[in-house]
């Protein structure tokens, strides 16, 4: 039968976490040595029984470090000592620089072994001949370490002229990259420009071939003489003279009355970014609607350009056709005296008209190929947008879903800046 083997384990008596920082606070490693540890304010371990600095330390299951000989009397004199373990902590250190020293080849820089190497040359006692044989192999073993450092930096210089070549040929390609995108991106634009030129151009040039010709009757045919005409009022033409509308462009948004301020000012928002050389004629009820509207018109920031009102004089009517971009506001009652609004290039239905007939009025005062934007407010108004579809086979482009969006917008800022309003008045108080 074999003998059974002596195991000791240390941890079951002390855990390698308690031993490692109970060494921690005796030696600290430097290179392959350990020296004696200082405390922040620079002293060494002191003994709790002794008060002096320990020299053979022991470390008991209590935790704590004392002096070997101090520790074992004062637990003799115990009748019954509370610690029953003690572990020498000076051959734990022994062990912990040994392993370094083995470590050291191919652990530690070679400026720490050549120092190792002078500090065991320099300890007394050390023959003279053991001292030249470790200097030498020293020196021997730092001036191969300096060939491969010098053969390695020659390979990392190289690899470095490399890299930064390739660095400054990826940066030149992506600079021409960049360049080439900036250059799409400015012909892109300018073609843009170009397309929406040329949009505007063919709509005007489109306007002008599709305007109906005033033709002359017998009694105004060259040659002929003319009568004196009557100071009165001329009527508005017949409803047959209108034979066909501008399909493309008759829109509506079914809104409230209460809301068709804010529709508007959103109307003509767009207009002044979307549209060039515009007259646009907006049409109401009455004149005192038309009083009103300006004033509300006047404060609204998205109206840049002139606005005229044509209630009482010609004059209007002549500035209205004179300026290259302007709004100009007119009643229902004015329009039907036949004032010159031909300038006009859109028109806002800001109150709708009350039958099919007068619907073709406004439309004959202007142009059958006036651009026209009406805000309905009633099932009543309604009709009339679907008699207008009936009897000229157009179909209205429903711009509702845009106007509720901006009314949503508006009141969304409004009640904002109510609280913003209102917290203010509260800090203050």
């Amino acid at each position: 039968m074999t003998a059974d083997l002596m195991r000791m384990d240390v941890a079951r008596h002390f855990s390698p976490n308690e031993i490692g920082k109970n060494l921690s606070k005796l030696w600290t490693a430097r290179g392959c040595e350990l020296e004696t540890a200082l405390s922040e304010t620079g002293s060494v371990y002191i003994c709790p029984l002794t008060s002096c600095p320990v020299r053979c330390p022991i470390l008991l299951d209590d935790g704590c470090i004392y002096e070997e000989h101090a520790a074992l009397t004062w637990l003799r004199s115990m009748g019954s000592p509370s610690s029953k373990w003690a572990l020498r902590l000076g051959p734990l250190a022994e062990a912990v620089e040994a392993f370094l020293q083995h470590c050291n080849a191919g652990g530690y820089c070679v400026s720490e072994q050549m120092e190792q190497a002078m500090g065991e040359a320099e300890m007394p006692g050390t023959p003279w001949l053991r001292k030249i044989a470790i200097l030498e192999a020293s020196m021997e073993q730092a001036e191969k370490e300096a060939a491969s450092i010098r053969h390695h930096s020659l390979e990392t210089q190289a690899l470095l002229q490399r890299l930064k070549k390739q660095t400054a040929k990826k940066k030149e390609e992506a600079a021409l990259c960049l360049q080439r995108a900036f250059r799409s991106k400015q012909l892109w634009e300018k073609q843009q420009a170009a397309a929406v030129f040329l949009q505007r151009w063919w709509r005007n040039l489109r306007r002008g071939a599709k305007k109906p010709k005033r033709r002359r009757g017998k009694a105004q045919k060259k040659g002929s003489v003319k009568p004196a005409e009557e100071p009165a009022q001329s009527s508005p033409p017949p409803v047959e003279s209108v034979l066909e509308l501008n399909k493309q462009h008759q829109q509506y948004a079914r809104i409230e009355e209460k809301d068709k301020r804010a529709v508007l000012d959103f109307f003509l928002d767009q207009l002044m970014y979307d549209s060039t050389n515009f007259r646009i004629l907006i049409v109401t009820s009455s004149d005192e609607r038309a009083q009103g509207l300006r004033k509300v018109l006047q404060m609204s920031k998205a109206v840049q350009y002139p606005l005229v009102t044509m209630l009482k004089s010609d004059d209007e009517s002549h500035r209205f056709k004179e300026l290259p971009e302007c709004a100009g506001i007119i009643s229902e009652g004015r329009l039907r005296g036949n004032p010159d609004v031909s300038a006009a290039n859109m028109m806002v239905n800001f109150d709708m008209p009350r039958s099919l007939d007068d619907y073709i009025l406004r439309i004959q005062m202007v142009d059958p190929f006036v651009k026209v934007m009406s805000l309905p407010a009633s099932p009543e108004e309604m009709g009339v947008i679907r008699q207008v579809e009936d009897k000229f086979g157009v179909v209205f482009r429903n711009m509702e879903g845009v106007a509720r969006f901006k009314i949503l917008q508006n009141r969304k800022a409004l009640r904002n800046k109510l609280a913003a309003t209102g917290s203010q008045r509260q800090k203050m108080l």
